[in-house]
């Protein structure tokens, strides 16, 4: 690891909200040019919280040996991707390696690891004295690298679409990215957002755009390379919307999906051929887009035994869009009967308990087992429910590297403290693709050893 360049971020986050970054001074070393910045979110809770840790390598080749520790104030820290690091606590203190070149930091690149913590309702958690190779950081973080642009294109004459990739930040997450105009600031999206409208523009106009990243600590970035884009010509202002679709209908096809059909709108001017496309509402917000030629579409990851109401718009060159259609009323289809995931409910769900040993410490589990639901397509988030309450929820699909999303079965363990012999009700249910949570698996009890 020596004459690597590194930097360490560190920030304990509670589901869907953001970090407050709190500076720890520390020694740079000799052979290591490291810093380190961490931080605890405001919303954290006395149940859960998640942890994210960020490495940044600014060296010519992959780090394949490095040691990061850091301290919990309550609570027992897991691993998100045991195959790529290993986590050994020891008290409050936590020590993070890499497994083989699976947890490699690349060069002029980035490994996260994500873990999470749960204090078992003593109190909520925080994470501070981070270090990389025995050094934290004090010396200023470096500015993220410049977006960089990823097909930025016209939408119509008024608006276009900016796009680009998202900046590494060295030393602070990501705040917000500015957009530009000709050189002057038009737009502010989130530090998570890689994408914008420009909206209000003049038809049949040539215009520059750039991009630059701000971190939490006020650093900015180079900006992107200019995007050069020019507008659309004006439509015909007497040329009308596009005339309604005719005869929508609608039926379940299935449990999880309904199958729509229509008649061709036309143009403004009685032409077919004027259409561009159609759009699709589901409960009044628009859920897809098909193309012109199309008169029939499938609507996906809905929720069993479910009402619907759906219209449809037809859309002309000129961007116009018509009027909706009358509503086609679906309920889907009842969820089959029994476990093995044939429902909307994870099905077949198993429960023991378990034990670790840390130290002087032993931290106590729900060992969980469930048949994912078929029918839904892929679903990453589970939600566990202890005692009736919401305790715990699972994300698969994220993570450095990506935790892949479980298909037939899934397992995963949930710490319940340090005390024997509680006895624990519980439960999960699963997130569909509509949004909708599903029905809830089968109620188990489990009691934790002695």
């Amino acid at each position: 690891m020596s004459r690597k360049r590194m930097v360490l971020t560190c920030a304990a986050v509670s589901l869907g909200l953001g970090a407050l970054a709190i500076p720890i001074a520390a020694n740079a070393g000799a052979d290591n040019d490291l810093s380190t910045t961490c931080g605890v979110a405001d919303g954290a809770g006395k149940w859960w919280a998640s942890g994210r840790l960020a490495l940044s390598n600014q060296g010519k080749s992959a780090a394949k040996d490095w040691k990061l520790e850091f301290e919990v104030s309550e609570g027992q820290a897991t691993i998100d991707n045991p195959w790529a690091f290993k986590l050994v606590q020891n008290g409050k203190r936590v020590t993070v390696t890499p497994i083989e070149d699976r947890g490699a930091v690349p060069a002029k690149g980035e490994r996260l690891v994500n873990v999470g913590i749960n204090p078992g309702g003593k109190a909520v958690p925080q994470i501070t004295g981070c270090k990389v190779n025995g050094s934290g950081g004090s010396q200023d973080p470096e500015p993220p690298t410049a977006p960089e642009e990823t097909g930025s294109y016209v939408i119509d004459h008024r608006t276009v679409h900016v796009m680009w990739k998202p900046s590494t930040g060295f030393g602070s997450k990501i705040a917000k990215y500015e957009v530009f105009q000709d050189g002057k600031p038009v737009k502010t999206v989130g530090g998570d957002i890689s994408m914008t409208n420009v909206e209000g523009l003049t038809p049949d106009t040539a215009y520059k755009f750039k991009v630059r990243a701000v971190t939490e600590s006020g650093k900015t970035s180079a900006f992107s390379k200019e995007i050069q884009l020019k507008t659309k010509k004006a439509p015909d202002p007497g040329r009308p919307a596009p005339t309604i679709p005719k005869k929508l209908d609608g039926k379940a096809s299935g449990p999880y999906q309904a199958s729509l059909t229509w008649q061709t709108g036309k143009d403004g001017d009685g032409d077919p051929a004027g259409v561009t496309g159609y759009r699709i509402y589901r409960d009044g917000a628009k859920v897809q887009d098909v193309d012109a030629g199309a008169t029939t579409a499938t609507v996906g990851g809905l929720s069993p035994d479910t009402a619907y109401k759906f219209r449809v718009t037809a859309v002309n060159s000129a961007g116009k869009e018509s009027a909706p259609t009358d509503e086609a009323a679906v309920r889907t289809d009842k969820a089959p009967d029994g476990g093995g995931g044939g429902g909307n409910a994870p099905g077949g769900l198993t429960a023991s308990a378990s034990s670790k040993h840390n130290g002087n410490v032993t931290q106590h589990y729900l060992n969980l087992k469930w048949s994912v639901p078929t029918g839904q397509g892929q679903i990453g988030t589970y939600q566990v429910y202890l005692d009736g309450k919401p305790a715990q929820t699972f994300m698969w699909g994220t993570g450095d590297p990506v935790m892949p999303i479980p298909s037939g079965t899934a397992t995963r363990e949930v710490l319940v403290g340090d005390k024997a012999g509680r006895t624990f009700k519980v439960k999960i249910r699963a997130k569909l693709g509509d949004g909708k949570w599903s029905a809830f698996s089968e109620e188990k009890t489990v009691t934790t050893g002695r």
